[in-house]
């Protein structure tokens, strides 16, 4: 099976580290790019939370320059340097998925006929290959680690990895 090539955001990247997931990343795609921007993001995230990720030491990590004038070249937005330099990598480099989280980048990046994959979705991906059996408790994670997650999301995540929510035991 060809991996394909995806560019990350911070969020992607910040959330799979908290719950010791990055693993996944280069288990379904192959280059995983991150750009300057989002280097930058996490570093000042390493300000406020020592344990926020370095991509830096991660080997499987391609960190990329995304020239200024093709960022300046989207439409006019209001999103971070950091989304709007993965939005402006894959548009760069057909094929490649952006890695986006927040709607407002998810909606730019889908208007622009990109491919899109936030962490949901990319959990939803590793059930599907086989890399992890379920889905909840990596979601419970994210989410206990400050991924806000709507309760109908949460449910349709779950719906569509063929899970039920964990309750109490049933008698």
């Amino acid at each position: 099976m060809s991996r394909p090539p995806i560019v990350c955001d911070t969020t992607l990247l910040l959330y799979l580290g908290r719950i010791g997931r990055l693993d996944l990343l280069p288990a379904l795609f192959d280059p995983v790019h991150i750009p300057q921007a989002v280097v930058l993001e996490l570093d000042m995230g390493r300000l406020v939370r020592q344990d926020t990720i370095n991509p830096r030491t991660l080997e499987w990590a391609r960190l990329v320059s995304v020239p200024p004038d093709l960022v300046a070249s989207l439409p006019p937005n209001r999103l971070g340097t950091g989304e709007r330099a993965v939005i402006a990598h894959a548009l760069a480099y057909p094929g490649c998925i952006a890695g986006l989280d927040d709607l407002q980048a998810r909606r730019l990046a889908e208007s622009l006929n990109l491919t899109v994959v936030g962490t949901i979705g990319l959990l939803l991906r590793s059930k599907h290959a086989g890399l992890i059996p379920t889905v909840q408790p990596l979601l419970d994670a994210v989410v206990a680690g400050g991924f806000h997650l709507h309760p109908t999301l949460y449910q349709v995540a779950l719906d569509l990895a063929g899970e039920r929510p964990a309750g109490p035991a049933e008698t």
